[in-house]
């Protein structure tokens, strides 16, 4: 007996999207896995405030779960997959189908997550904030809009009377001068109702100054929601985030590409949890990933760089990544255009503030390396924390942090050629052998990798389209390896 045409139709319809899925890169399977193991070591932080809590067991299995993403992310994006993984190019594809059911089951959520951010950062006053970085923020906007230099003066006692939330960054001094012990709710609150008790009297927990501890960037884009009358400083994030995804999923080269981008971004909770109300990662990353974007465009592509770097420092880590990468494209000279370019901005952004008071500035900026800042975080200091190495002072984390960003360099620029977008993952590898390595800095990785793979496939599809490029300044010059030796 025939079957029913509606039957027939379905099938061939069933066989035909198997078929262009099994024609999607590999790459595509990997960024899936590594959202996957990112989400899975969110879950572990956020379950058992790991390392806090958890013991040794829980500080292995997150580390582990960070560095099973970075080299899925680093691997997916590179332009072309080592030949160990190309002879297993058909099981990858086939991981497609549970990466994408586990995707689709996650991204309602996501978007519930991200409506009632929305709703929050419009509704809800006075805000609750998930961490004290966002109160500094929106508080040092309404100094700026109110004539105030929030780079100077104690603002710490005003800004917690203000929102009515005691949020601070506890110092390893004084009753906190214990590492492995990270204080409780009850003992931080303690603290800062001495200090609200008596302002002018020194605390050794805690330092006023840490309500401007960023670039000028990070509270001057908070001035449009707080000079609007809006509750919430997170409005500006949601949209920033929605603008990466409509611009990611906008690049993807083919149809059913732009829905598998959209539901890998869309599988991030987290980091859209994040964004909507417990740190402003956003703004530095959502503007590094349309300077990559631009690339190609040199005035363009550098102020955006210059301008992430002016919100917050883990931006600074990326700056090296793109002047090697225009260095190994264009040469030195335009390298050192784009650098002074980015620089300028940078220095334009906090011009107020640098000639307003330089000394104050500058110690602020300076704030999270001087600091004796608590050690934290779900990288090699998890392990620390929890017995599994040992605890070493805070300056052997920083060289180990350092010579993993010089031997990322060095890599990059050998391997710039083959992996140009993996720059957008890199900087942050270096991370997880800090001091603080918090999972914040982490969470919205899988978005970073998504566009970078996003860019990779683009760049492809246009190099087969047409064999030449526009250069830095404008003009049309062929791909030719030559000037990308790697």
């Amino acid at each position: 007996m025939p079957a029913h045409p509606l039957v027939t139709r379905s099938r061939r319809a069933l066989w035909s999207l198997h078929a262009e899925i099994m024609r999607l890169p590999p790459a595509v399977a990997l960024i899936g896995l590594g959202c996957l193991a990112l989400a899975a070591s969110s879950d572990l932080a956020n379950t058992f405030d790991a390392p806090r809590q958890g013991g040794p067991f829980v500080a292995s299995l997150l580390f582990l779960t960070l560095l099973a993403a970075f080299a899925c992310f680093l691997l997916a994006t590179r332009r072309k997959l080592p030949a160990r993984l190309q002879r297993h190019e058909r099981p990858l594809r086939l991981l497609l189908y549970p990466v994408l059911a586990w995707a689709l089951f996650t991204a309602p959520q996501t978007a519930g997550v991200l409506a009632g951010g929305v709703q929050r950062a419009l509704t809800v006053s006075p805000p609750h904030y998930g961490s004290d970085d966002l109160y500094y923020n929106h508080y040092n906007a309404w100094l700026v809009l109110h004539g105030q230099n929030p780079y100077t003066g104690p603002w710490l006692a005003s800004e917690v009377r203000y929102f009515g939330d005691r949020a601070y960054t506890p110092l390893a001094r004084g009753r906190f001068s214990d590492p492995r012990h990270y204080p409780s709710r009850q003992q931080m609150d303690a603290v800062v109702d001495e200090h609200l008790a008596h302002p002018a009297q020194p605390l050794p927990e805690l330092d006023p100054a840490t309500t401007h501890s960023y670039p000028a960037g990070a509270f001057l884009v908070a001035i449009p929601a707080v000079w609007a009358g809006l509750p919430s400083i997170t409005l500006t994030q949601l949209l920033l985030l929605l603008l990466v995804l409509a611009l990611a999923v906008w690049a993807a080269p083919t149809p059913l590409l732009r829905v598998v981008v959209l539901l890998l971004l869309l599988s991030t909770t987290d980091g859209v949890r994040q964004v909507a109300g417990s740190d402003f990662e956003i703004g530095p990353l959502a503007l590094l990933l349309f300077a990559w974007l631009a690339r190609e465009r040199r005035w363009t592509s550098a102020m955006l760089v210059g301008a992430a770097c002016a919100i917050k420092q883990t931006a600074w880590l990326a700056l090296p990544f793109y002047l090697v990468w225009v260095w190994r494209s264009y040469g030195r000279d335009e390298a050192l255009r784009r650098g002074a370019v980015a620089v300028c901005c940078f220095f334009a952004l906090n011009l107020p503030w640098l000639l307003a008071s330089p000394g104050a500035w500058l110690a602020s900026v300076l704030l999270p390396v001087r600091l004796p800042l608590l050690p934290d975080g779900s990288g090699l200091i998890g392990l620390s924390l929890t017995g599994v190495l040992p605890l070493f002072p805070p300056v052997v984390y920083s060289a180990l942090e350092l010579a993993a960003l010089l031997a990322a360099l060095v890599w990059y620029w050998r391997k710039v050629a083959t992996a140009p977008f993996v720059a957008l993952v890199l900087p942050l590898l270096p991370l997880l052998l800090a001091w603080r390595s918090s999972q914040r800095y982490f969470v919205l990785l899988p978005v970073a990798a998504v566009f970078a793979l996003v860019l990779a496939l683009r760049a492809d599809s246009t190099q087969q389209a047409s064999p030449f490029r526009r250069n830095g300044s404008g003009t049309r010059r062929s791909t030719s390896p030559t000037p990308l030796v790697g």
